[in-house]
């Protein structure tokens, strides 16, 4: 893994940001990393690069998987000459974010894809958490992970639980959700789940491993310091 630098390489791509990103929305649901939604991944790699002053940017390589169409699968409700068009229009949803870099149609509801993001201003990939801010990511409509940022410097990373009844529709229609998450950062930590932590250099990572549903999910809540030369706005 290239060594990060959390002050160049994601205070560059944030420091022109929008903070208000989040307000594209687009159709559909919710999905919080690793958690009850319209997407799921699988057979991934992930990595949420996190700086001590809040910048942030996710970078996901591996596969997607629609979760409605799941239960259309098992319920027999996808006939064979339908099948095609329900394929394109889900990737039709994924590709109108830009922060996709790659979206392959696998079949059975499955995208293989690329992500650097998100795309918060044209060319800017990453973003910095305001004073007081909530971020979903991929999208606040097709959440793969929450940040939120506090008045008294805290900075959360959380992801969701997977619901019973997601979990089962996905055992049947071979949906493992395996994969390997990493927080690489060097924010004050004071609270983690990781499943290992490695220092790197400057920075620490924080590593978990995702076995399928019943997996620990991802979560980290650190102390942001204020940088000098970018004050927070009131």
């Amino acid at each position: 893994m290239r060594k990060p630098d959390a002050e160049t390489d994601v205070k560059r791509n944030a420091s022109r940001s929008v903070t208000g990103w989040a307000a594209r929305a687009f159709a559909a649901c919710s999905l919080v990393l690793f958690l009850s939604s319209c997407y799921v991944p699988d057979h991934f790699m992930a990595e949420l690069r996190l700086s001590q002053y809040g910048d942030y940017q996710l970078t996901f390589h591996g596969d997607l998987v629609y979760l409605p169409i799941l239960y259309d699968y098992a319920a027999g409700r996808v006939p064979a000459d339908k099948d095609a068009e329900r394929q394109k229009q889900i990737r039709q949803d994924l590709v109108r974010d830009k922060s996709f870099t790659k979206v392959v149609t696998l079949g059975h509801g499955r995208f293989r894809v690329s992500y650097v993001g998100p795309l918060t201003a044209p060319g800017v990939r990453g973003g910095r958490l305001g004073r007081d801010e909530l971020v979903a990511i991929i999208r606040r409509d097709s959440r793969m992970l929450t940040l939120r940022s506090l008045p008294n410097n805290e900075i959360i990373v959380a992801a969701s639980h997977l619901k019973p009844a997601d979990a089962k529709v996905m055992a049947e229609e071979g949906v493992a959700m395996k994969g390997e998450f990493r927080i690489t950062t060097n924010i004050n930590v004071i609270k983690n789940n990781a499943e290992q932590v490695r220092p790197f250099g400057r920075y620490t990572v924080y590593i978990w491993h995702i076995d399928g549903p019943s997996s620990p999910m991802p979560y980290l809540v650190g102390i942001r310091n204020i940088d000098p030369t970018r004050p927070l706005p009131p």
